[in-house]
């Protein structure tokens, strides 16, 4: 009898293990950039804006830390933007899709955006992140992706 009881509760035991052994999803990461079309190469020419893209996919377990993911490249971005006036306009913010395509960020409340957004600001003023200190009005443009 004992070992029966003992092989069911192995049983059980390796049934619940297997449940959390991955429990990443992938989210993709998208931040509309604008960029010259004619940048360094007509001077005389009109600057023509391009939207482009930049995608990566995060491996979480979330849509908040993929969120959380996503204020990070985000501000990434920022600094790109503050390195490279010439040739990149700005930013239109971001989006985040799950596996099935749907962009997450309106189905997290705002309340936990806004914390994950005003965590990371909170982190750059303590930490020596170069773009914290070097994009103007640093905190104001990260807003802008809540």
């Amino acid at each position: 009898m004992n070992r029966c009881l003992l092989l069911v509760l192995v049983v059980i035991l390796c049934a619940c293990d297997r449940g959390n052994k991955n429990t990443n999803k992938p989210y993709v990461l998208a931040i509309a950039v604008e960029t010259y079309a004619n940048a360094k190469k007509d001077k005389k020419a009109p600057d023509a804006v391009v939207e482009k893209i930049e995608t990566d996919t995060v491996m979480v377990p979330s849509a908040l830390a993929a969120y959380s993911k996503g204020i990070q490249k985000y501000a990434a971005v920022l600094m790109h933007i503050q390195q490279f006036p010439d040739s990149i306009k700005g930013t239109k913010g971001i989006k985040i899709w799950d596996e099935k395509d749907n962009d997450i960020v309106a189905t997290i409340p705002q309340s936990q955006r806004d914390s994950i957004v005003m965590n990371f600001i909170q982190f750059a003023r303590r930490s020596s992140i170069p773009y914290y200190k070097r994009v103007k009005d640093f905190e104001l443009k990260l807003m802008t992706a809540r």
